[in-house]
């Protein structure tokens, strides 16, 4: 059966059987809506998606989608790849991990520098045998809230806007670009339910998004982004005492991710001191252009990411 498989570029027919396959492989969490914004999102880059097809039907595929990046002053394409789904009968015989290798070819094709992700276990042989390397284990952290905690009335919650000047960005670290664009499209456009508070204190601001979940009967906030323009300690510190009122009564602590080897997670740190060690992401990176050396784009010192960059989160 497998030497019927045919590997091809994605084409408008097969829309509605790429979503099924999705639906059927993640109940819940994969429909129409967040395909359309994955992947028809006006102003974007063209996504990759790769089918395969057996007698021309759908049944596995792996889809890759852009990010900018900047690192000592230039900006680099990087692609993550995203949402993928094989149907059940088709699985274990290889076919998956040929639709991730031909993706090379169109990397090439397109200038993209580096394809990077965060697969699930199930995935993440697939890529390791397709020339991805695992870069770093990002381990969950945790900020506890107080449930008694005052609530305060709330100055700025929002949308993109708040990207406009609340970027700090550290050239020695590969940093996805945060601007007004990126907002719309990953939080203010996202089918998912997203809060942008901001905090501001004499003309400097912090941004947070969060998403409000419930894991396990608990309630949880989890930060996805957190911008700011300032580090300074005070400053700092009352930004998350804002966070911490809006939060105290409707979550029991805050999770996120970060790369304590950065401005931005040396400053995270401090606020958010439990670590959860069964429950992490890991990055892998392909290198595809050579534009960033290996002793950089293999350094897991040298990458500045947070929960935003999972783009299935």
């Amino acid at each position: 059966m497998t030497d019927e498989i045919v590997v091809s570029a994605y084409e408008e027919k097969d829309r509605e059987e790429c979503i099924r396959l999705l639906a059927a492989t993640f109940p819940g969490t994969s429909d129409e809506a967040t395909f359309k914004w994955r992947f028809e999102s006006v102003g974007r880059l063209d996504p990759i998606i790769l089918c395969a097809k057996h007698q021309g039907k759908v049944v596995s595929f792996n889809s890759w989608i852009p990010w900018e990046f900047t690192y000592g002053k230039r900006r680099y394409l990087g692609y993550q790849s995203g949402e993928s789904a094989t149907h059940a009968e088709y699985r274990g015989k290889g076919i998956f991990k040929n639709v991730i290798r031909r993706a090379d070819q169109v990397a090439l094709q397109r200038g993209i520098d580096f394809f990077f992700g965060f697969p699930n276990p199930i995935s993440y042989h697939s890529f390791i045998k397709s020339g991805y390397r695992p870069v770093e284990t990002y381990r969950y952290t945790l900020r506890l809230l107080h449930p008694f905690r005052m609530r305060k009335t709330f100055g700025t919650r929002g949308g993109a806007r708040h990207f406009e000047d609340a970027v700090l960005i550290q050239d020695d670290r590969i940093t996805p670009t945060v601007n007004r664009a990126y907002g719309k499209w990953r939080h203010d456009d996202n089918p998912k339910d997203y809060e942008v508070i901001e905090y501001e204190e004499d003309g400097n601001h912090a941004v947070f998004v969060l998403q409000r979940n419930i894991r396990k009967g608990i309630p949880e906030a989890l930060l996805l982004d957190f911008q700011l323009t300032n580090y300074n300690e005070m400053f700092v510190e009352r930004a998350f005492r804002y966070i911490d009122a809006a939060y105290s009564r409707r979550a029991c602590y805050i999770r996120t991710f970060f790369n304590e080897n950065t401005d931005k997670g040396r400053t995270l740190r401090k606020y958010f001191p439990i670590q959860v060690k069964r429950k992490y992401q890991v990055l892998i990176v392909k290198n595809i252009s050579d534009a960033l050396d290996s002793n950089i784009i293999f350094n897991a010192n040298n990458w500045d990411l947070m929960p935003h960059c999972v783009d299935w989160l």
